[in-house]
């Protein structure tokens, strides 16, 4: 598994949680506004708006101070909510199909070919050595192959292999809703 799979697998992860986490924040301050809610006066010493509508609460209650902090708070996850989103999709590619490790193999090595709405990247290697009972040899192989996504055409897909080893197989419009680790 290459390093940026792991890193972007680590960080949806982190941003699954993170969202959990402030989903279920905000249940619980909508539930504590609700309770401050049903505890304001029926009336505002304003006369201009009947509860909760209005906060201004001439001289100023415990309660209409919490539910301004409730707002308060609400506002600060929102932003927070959309600085995460904001990052999340910043840091997927949907144009990206797959990334494989193909360490250990020469570029010269490794072939992707698209058939019948298959990519099939194959990586071989073979090594000679000469020793005191003979040649001996080794030989790698690696074969994977997916098919690709609906609305993504055969003619469309590219790839290329990275500095790291990294084999990308991308296509030129974004389709693709998840990154395949192969």
């Amino acid at each position: 598994m290459s390093l940026l799979s792991s890193f972007l697998e680590d960080h949806e992860w982190d941003f699954k949680q993170m969202e959990r986490k402030m989903q279920r924040h905000m249940q619980l301050l909508d539930q504590h506004l609700q309770e401050l809610r049903e505890e304001l006066l029926p009336c505002c010493p304003c006369g201009h708006l009947l509860p909760p509508s209005c906060l201004c609460s001439w001289p100023r209650t415990a309660s209409s101070q919490a539910v301004m902090a409730i707002r308060d708070v609400e506002r600060d996850l929102a932003s927070v909510r959309r600085k995460l989103n904001r990052m999340y999709n910043a840091s997927q590619d949907h144009k990206v199909l797959a990334v494989m490790d193909v360490k250990g193999f020469d570029p010269e090595e490794v072939s992707v070919t698209v058939k019948d709405r298959k990519v099939q990247v194959l990586a071989e290697h073979e090594e000679a050595h000469t020793t005191t009972r003979g040649k001996e040899y080794n030989y790698k192989k690696v074969r994977k192959e997916f098919t690709l996504p609906p609305g993504v055409s055969e003619d469309e897909v590219m790839y290329s292999l990275g500095p790291n080893r990294v084999v990308k197989i991308e296509t030129a419009h974004r389709h693709c809703p998840r990154l395949l680790r192969l």
